[in-house]
């Protein structure tokens, strides 16, 4: 433990593989008593250029060829930048193009665009913000001489954004109108990631860190860094911090900075989304709270988003977890089904919502109880069914033959061959059917019996798979098989007797 720098490629590996960045590896290691342990200066920017390195290689490796040939095109002038608010402007339209079903399905839509695209519209200026950095393109209309063309999403290649829509507009002069209710939910979401963000780091430690994120109208998502699971206290603290940052409302800065005056001014940690593509960035401060490099569209003051709520958790990988969060007017409506969910299943279940957790748990326990009550019945009746004189069975030359029907899926089915079966002392094969789904067939014989050495379970079951237009395998002494025709369940068995010589 008296080791003092941690080794590069360890570091490397521990991000690489298991999400764990190198202040978190650092922190770790002073608890478990490695305390003089630390990182080299100057590794931060090592691994940011190998982790863009990586990024090029992975992007290379995906590459296909461009969708839209913008190369003879001219930068488009991205006006949302001057103001967030604003949703409707006037445009030249500089180019437009067809789009056909591979072009559509190349474009791998996210389930939020509704329509269907037929066009490529490419305009001098916009107000349309498209899909970058985790956040969904914007949606409205174009509208050109009396008639509309909807924008169903909003894209960017080398600097020229394309509005997908619907229908195809001409060169000249055209009306477009941002849908401010999507946008707004878009602005509350990505505020709300980077206010999450801070205060997780704020909560959890300066360990954590941005792994990934996705802003989209209706929820948003924020992977980061923390090396074991969160409780729902946990977020619930995130939550609350967060929530109480929204209310201090601090101003929202929006700068441009060049990319060397940024690294001077805030560091490494500016790119928790990944380093930046040009000379020239984008730097969100959210008061003394957040600061990232950041090219999305957010609002002016934090408590413009309302309230926000972390819904739940997940693990991405070890060391990852992923908050889906919800901000707004959809944190509103979370609430307001959260509330129609407690009250009706109260009023099903007949009692308040406090006691809800208690009750569904006793309901549970006595539904358990109730099935094994049930496959208890269940194995009594084939004992019946097939013990002594019971109309399924039929005694010959040292084997029990039971050939039925059961009304059980097939989980059920194999329980009652293992009542059938295990028996040692009494040999039998078993054959049943049941038409549930498109119909379930089961062959099985007591191990190291007679009742094995006779008859060979796979083949029997292909015998009579065809009665329920299926087929199965297994092994000699247990097969099973599955079809499309239920009703033929009857027939398969009396294949069955008649194949065993006992119809």
């Amino acid at each position: 433990k008296d080791v003092s720098m941690a080794p590069d490629e360890t570091l490397f590996r521990l991000a690489e593989e298991r999400g764990l960045n190198p202040d978190m590896v650092v922190s770790i290691a002073h608890e478990l008593g490695w305390e003089g342990l630390s990182v080299r200066v100057g590794f931060a920017a090592d691994m940011a250029a190998r982790n863009a390195q990586m990024t090029k290689v992975a992007a290379k490796a995906k590459a296909r060829d461009s969708v839209f040939e913008v190369a003879a095109l001219p930068v488009t002038s991205p006006d949302y930048y001057a103001d967030t608010s604003a949703t409707e402007f006037t445009a030249e339209v500089l180019h437009c193009a067809p789009l056909s079903s591979e072009d559509v399905e190349s474009l791998n839509l996210s389930s939020e665009v509704l329509g269907v695209p037929t066009h490529a519209v490419v305009l001098d200026r916009t107000l349309f913000y498209p899909e970058g950095g985790g956040q969904l393109g914007d949606q409205g209309m174009l509208a050109q001489n009396g008639a509309a063309a909807n924008v169903v999403d909003t894209r960017v290649e080398n600097g020229v954004i394309l509005h997908l829509t619907d229908a195809p507009l001409e060169g000249g002069s055209a009306k477009g109108v941002v849908d401010w209710e999507r946008r707004k939910q878009l602005m509350d979401h990505h505020t709300a990631v980077h206010i999450v963000g801070g205060s997780a780091r704020e909560v959890l430690g300066p360990h954590v860190w941005q792994a990934g994120s996705n802003k989209g109208a209706r929820y948003a998502r924020l992977d980061i860094t923390h090396h074991s699971r969160l409780t729902r206290e946990a977020l619930d603290t995130i939550e609350d911090r967060a929530n109480e940052i929204v209310e201090a409302n601090p101003g929202i800065e929006k700068l441009v900075m060049d990319r060397a005056d940024a690294d001077a001014t805030y560091g490494f940690d500016i790119y928790q989304g990944g380093p930046p593509k040009h000379s020239q960035i984008r730097i969100i401060k959210i008061g003394d709270y957040d600061t990232q490099a950041c090219g999305g569209t957010h609002h002016d003051e934090a408590g413009e988003v309302g309230e926000l709520l972390i819904i739940r958790s997940s693990q991405v990988q070890d060391g990852v977890e992923r908050l889906q969060i919800v901000a707004g007017e959809t944190a509103r409506e979370h609430t307001r089904r959260q509330e129609r969910l407690l009250g009706d299943a109260s009023e099903i279940l007949g009692v308040q919502p406090d006691d809800l957790p208690r009750t569904v748990s006793r309901f549970f326990d006595e539904w358990k109880s109730q099935q094994k009550r049930i496959e208890s019945l269940e194995a009594e009746i084939v004992r019946l069914r097939t013990d002594g004189g019971g109309d399924a069975a039929v005694e010959k030359e040292g084997v029990r033959y039971v050939v039925m029907e059961s009304g059980g899926d097939a989980k059920q089915m194999m329980a009652m061959l293992g009542e059938l079966t295990r028996d040692a002392s009494t040999p039998t094969l078993a054959v049943l059917g049941s038409r549930e789904g498109g119909g379930t067939l089961i062959v099985a014989s007591t191990e190291g019996s007679v009742a094995a050495e006779r008859h060979n379970a796979v083949e029997i079951l292909n015998a009579i798979a065809g009665h329920i237009g299926g087929a199965g395998g297994g092994r000699p002494t247990i097969a099973q098989g599955g079809g499309s025709k239920p009703d033929g369940i009857p027939a398969a068995l009396d294949a069955a007797r008649s194949l065993l010589g006992i119809s």
